[in-house]
């Protein structure tokens, strides 16, 4: 079996690939190794062209009924013998096939956009690398790179490939995209390792799109493209399609329902119709058809899709950006939210917070790399530094590489980065103390020694010293003396116990502690005898947002879950100072969770609230065996290592700033800003718009209903029959636009306080179904009554054919009902008063322009003859309005009657 290269000494690596490590490769030979692996370079998935995005917009089975149904209408259209004009005889069709295509050309416009703001977010830098050929040094574009190569890294570089190191100085790599480790990873070139080493431990490789953190390197190019970690990790991306999201499977179930019901009734009608034979085929296959628009609620994909787009245009104005129109309510339906930590909880920005001296305690005020901050001691800020406090600082500043980059970012080791910080937080600055001077001697840090020295020139007149950091229990062995603000004084036993007590207290919170120390006139050995200047204690900080953002997920019955790369004692630290680890909480290792089959895993998933050192694969049988036991799972991440699981969650919520491109090509969603609270601004927005669109499909299908009822009972009579065109705008133009504002109805109270939605609940639940129902029969009934009363009442239609008023009066009736219907349903329990009688200042635009469009319907003479109408008088108008009303209050009586229900206390 062939042994993979973290096991193959660098002779073994060389010879396998024919590369010298002085030389690198011929000309020749790059080509040849090109042919035979092809271009550095990650092989993408496909974007459906711009036409399949379109098509796919009229995969819903409600927009597949309509269109049927336009058919059919154009179909008899074309049978009938007419004089009338083709808009008249076709206006059924058009109407049908432009609301269909409306609701297409949204949905392709909002997902382009969508994607169009992705490609503006990717980075546009392209990778160079530093390559020997021949013997020479040039610089190339990593996508030129094969494997045999061999390439050079300093600090600040990103890896161009998958390497193994041949020579390595001080070499550390942030590994955090890839692994989720915060810190950066020494690297060692000597090593080989054993085959079952893991990927987070693999000293002697490093691995493309990691940063390098401090040192230097030459390595050997071993794996380009699709064949390096981060192209196997895309391999997963591209197994299998996308589940559907919560709000489309809910949707396609109600399509189902309303498409089954609406084709039964419909077939049924039609078979009465043939068995009674006094009428003909044409006329009763366009009752079907009318039947059939009356059923289906022709606005709702387009209200719908209108509805998610500016859902989707206000999460993109607080940092979301969504790439799909139905991720827009996911989030607003996720019962777990797995998050990494690294850049995700937590800034990824090491942060010095403690500073330990011989004299006290001092922590440090400021967050992450900003440079403003306080040193407080006893919870009182300092107005001066005092002696011991800035000779450790000025130490920390002296041993340091790193640096401010030509952005004005810093560069280099964020061990080394957070003492930078430190010193600008004292106002001390690493260019200012050197003030031109040298670092002229250099003990450099390594594994063995755990510490390193720097012993810079001296000034003129002074005598140099050196300064020390590293490891506690490397510098307190030989440190003799101790700073304090009397002086260097000798080190005690007491003074040592206080300080490694310090640093255990610190190390028990997750807290990474750097000892500093300093030896005037160094010698010969400048570490030995030194005098201890203290401690820093650090850490890779959390957000400042995270914690309130992470209680707010807890109250509205969200649980949080931690899955990372990183240790564990860390990660629980970081989980429990955020609130979501507590008493009873589990924590589980990646090889804890490899020792799981599947079925004990799914067991057990739901009680672990921090995943460590978890890699790619094991983060994607998290989600599964979460999603395995019925959770809506919504992943968050930055990394590389993240991205199988954001494809694989019910939705991926991917870093924009500091994330992956594979990260951000894997999500549904990406946050612009990097900021985890946006996740909380979201879930709140899916959960309004979720509550939204069902507040709409009872409005639509109440309105249905009724003209349902009409339909149906008016074809046994020998009454003039609602047509195609009439359903249609009402259903369109009289519901639409108050629908559409249905969909903006502000959030209502306490919407984070409820628990997320049962997984198996549809849009409509039991009293929806009754509420639609009744509101159908109501205003079904009274457009019966009025379409009854030439009988009952016939001076009301003195003038005129008494069939023709009364098909008029009811057509007004069912547009003008709705409308009065849409304030009842603003919300299912308050009442219209208590949320606010104007508080939708878009729903009475809504409710003015239909009613003075169908007005115009039915009051403009040229009008009358395209909707089949007629001239009503005033008692008839007043009849129509007070029939019209009779919804809210009705509704308004009925959530009066359930909130006394609810309110009064239950017998025992």
């Amino acid at each position: 079996m062939e042994r993979d290269w973290h096991e193959r000494s660098t002779d073994e690596a060389l010879s396998a690939l024919q590369s010298d490590a002085a030389r690198g490769l011929s000309p020749e030979a790059v080509e040849a190794s090109r042919g035979r692996h092809g271009p550095n370079a990650l092989p993408s998935a496909p974007r459906p062209s711009a036409l399949w995005r379109f098509l796919a917009q009229f995969r819903d089975p409600l927009v597949g009924t309509l269109l049927v149904a336009a058919c059919v209408a154009a179909a008899v259209a074309m049978l009938e013998p007419s004089d009338a004009s083709w808009a008249v005889r076709f206006g059924d069709t058009m109407a049908i096939g432009l609301i269909v295509l409306l609701n297409a050309l949204l949905g392709f416009w909002q997902e382009r956009r969508a994607e169009a703001a992705l490609d503006a977010l990717a980075s546009m830098v392209s990778t160079q690398a530093h390559v020997i050929r021949e013997g020479l040094s040039k610089r190339v574009d990593a996508r030129e790179l094969v494997p045999g190569d061999v390439v050079e890294l300093e600090p600040g570089d990103e890896v161009p490939a998958d390497l193994r190191l041949l020579v390595a100085r001080e070499l550390a790599i942030d590994e955090a995209v890839l692994t989720g480790e915060s810190v950066p990873v020494r690297k060692e070139a000597e090593v080989v390792l054993d085959a079952a080493t893991p990927l987070a431990d693999r000293s002697n490789l490093a691995f493309l799109a990691t940063k390098v953190a401090r040192g230097h390197a030459r390595a050997l190019v071993v794996g380009t493209g699709a064949s390096t970690e981060v192209g196997r990790i895309g391999a997963l991306l591209r197994g299998g399609d996308r589940e559907p999201t919560p709000l489309e499977r809910r949707l396609a179930q109600l399509g189902k329902l309303i498409l089954g019901v609406c084709l039964a009734v419909s077939a049924l009608l039609f078979a009465i119709g043939m068995l009674q034979g006094d009428r003909e085929w044409t006329v009763l296959l366009l009752t079907a058809v009318s039947l059939a628009v009356a059923a289906i609620p022709e606005g709702l994909p387009a209200i719908t899709t209108i509805t998610l787009a500016l859902g989707m245009q206000r999460m993109a104005q607080k940092g979301a950006i969504v790439r799909r129109l139905a991720a827009v309510e996911t989030l607003g339906s996720a019962t777990v939210v797995c998050t990494d930590k690294t850049g995700t909880l937590t800034q990824n920005a090491m942060t010095v917070r403690f500073v330990e001296t011989a004299d006290g305690s001092f922590e440090v005020v400021g967050e992450g790399y900003a440079t403003e901050g306080r040193f407080l001691r006893d919870g009182t800020p300092l107005d001066v530094l005092g002696e011991p406090l800035r000779h450790l600082i000025e130490a920390g500043l002296y041993a340091n590489h790193a640096h401010r980059g030509e952005d004005g970012g810093f560069v280099g080791d964020p061990t080394e980065i957070a003492l930078l910080v430190l010193g600008a937080k004292a106002d001390l600055d690493r260019d200012r103390l050197l003030a031109g001077r040298a670092i002229e001697h250099e003990l450099p840090f390594d594994s063995d020694r755990k510490r390193m020295s720097v012993i810079p020139s001296a000034p003129p007149g002074e005598t140099p010293t050196a300064y020390i950091k590293g490891a506690l229990d490397a510098l307190l062995p030989r440190c003799r003396f101790v700073r304090r603000e009397e002086g260097v004084v000798p080190l005690d036993d007491a003074t040592r116990e206080v300080l490694l007590q310090r640093a255990e207290s610190h190390a028990d919170g997750a807290f990474r502690t750097l000892a500093l120390a300093e030896k005037p006139e160094p010698g010969d050995d400048p570490e030995e005898g030194m005098v201890l200047l203290g401690l820093v204690a650090m850490l890779d900080p959390p957000r400042p947002t995270a914690a309130r953002a992470v209680a707010e997920c807890r109250a509205a019955g969200i649980h949080v879950a931690m899955i990372t790369g990183d240790h564990r004692a860390t990660a629980v630290a970081i989980a429990r100072d955020l609130g979501f680890f507590e008493e009873g909480d589990l924590a589980m290792q990646g090889d804890e969770l490899d020792a799981l089959d599947d079925e004990a895993l799914e067991a057990r998933v739901s009680k672990v609230s921090v995943f460590a050192r978890a890699s790619a694969e094991q983060k994607l049988r998290i989600v599964r065996a979460l999603q395995k036991r019925g959770e809506v799972v919504a992943m968050t991440g930055d990394g590389v290592n993240d991205a199988p699981a954001l494809r694989e969650a019910a939705i991926g919520v991917a870093m924009g700033k500091g994330g992956t491109d594979v990260a951000r090509e894997a999500a549904e969603m990406v946050l612009a800003d990097d900021d985890f609270a946006t996740i909380v601004s979201a879930v709140r927005e899916g959960r309004a718009i979720f509550e939204n669109v069902r507040k709409f499909i009872v409005f639509l299908n109440g309105s249905n209903a009724g003209l349902v009822l009409t339909v149906i009972v008016a074809s046994f009579f020998p009454w003039s029959q609602l047509t195609p065109l009439q359903l249609l705008w009402v259903n369109l133009v009289t519901n639409g636009l108050p629908a559409l504002a249905l969909g903006l109805e502000p959030a209502e109270p306490g919407q984070m306080d409820r628990p997320p939605r049962p997984v198996a609940e549809g849009v409509l639940r039991a009293r929806e179904l009754w509420s639609i129902l009744g509101i159908g029969a109501l205003m079904g009934g009274a457009a019966l009554l009025v379409y009854a009363l030439p009988s009952i009442a016939p001076t009301l239609f003195s003038v005129g054919d008494p069939n023709a008023q009364a098909r008029t009066m009811a057509f007004s009736l069912l547009a003008f009902s709705p409308l009065f219907h849409a304030f009842g349903v603003r919300s299912a329990t308050s009442s219209l008063f208590s949320i606010g009688l104007f508080s939708n200042r878009w729903l009475w635009l809504a409710v003015l322009t239909s009613a003075g469009v169908h007005c115009l319907a039915v009051l403009v003479p040229p009008l009358r003859p395209v909707f089949h109408t007629t001239p009503l008088d005033a008692t008839q108008w007043g009849i129509v309005l007070g029939l019209a009303a009779l919804p809210l209050p009705v509704v308004e009586l009925g959530k009066a009657i359930a909130r006394a229900v609810r309110g009064r206390p239950r017998r025992t």
